[in-house]
């Protein structure tokens, strides 16, 4: 999934990349998949408005850090962490929005401002997988862009 022969990256490892925010700056960020916490069949039945729909999955939480290391300040709403998924077994989760699936300790994008050079950011994203995956990645990419995948 990383981009010819390149092997998938450890949790932790790092990949750097300008990203063009929806605001027209452009700053470079680096970026680091830490952790991917996986939950019960019953957190996943309590993140959805129907219950049916958690049916056999289980929410797989992806802990994503940015870090600002170059160019303009993001004055407000960045969108970098909205490109980072999860996918078990070859297939991505379906996302879960809302604050329901933004765990304890992860920033809300829609709440960060004037983001400069050195600061970083813990960004979470929650996504439904089958609760028996054998493999989980996450993986980070714009549209169009290379990716960055992790395994775990």
């Amino acid at each position: 999934m990383r981009s010819d022969g390149e092997p998938p990256l450890q949790p932790g490892q790092t990949g750097t990349r300008a990203f063009k925010e929806d605001t027209g700056v452009e700053p470079t960020y680096r970026i680091t998949a830490q952790k991917v916490d996986i939950g019960t069949a019953a957190e996943a039945k309590a993140l959805v408005s129907n219950p049916a729909d958690a049916e056999g999955k289980v929410p797989a939480v992806a802990y994503v850090k940015y870090t600002h290391v170059r160019g303009a300040t993001v004055q407000e709403y960045p969108r970098v962490g909205d490109y980072a998924e999860v996918y078990a077994d070859g297939r991505r989760g379906a996302k879960v929005t809302g604050t329901a699936g933004r765990p304890k300790g992860c920033a809300d994008s829609d709440e960060i401002k004037n983001w400069r050079n050195g600061q970083s950011y813990l960004l979470c994203n929650t996504f439904l997988i089958p609760a028996r995956a054998r493999s989980v990645k996450v993986m980070w990419t714009e549209i169009g862009g290379k990716p960055f995948v992790w395994t775990f």
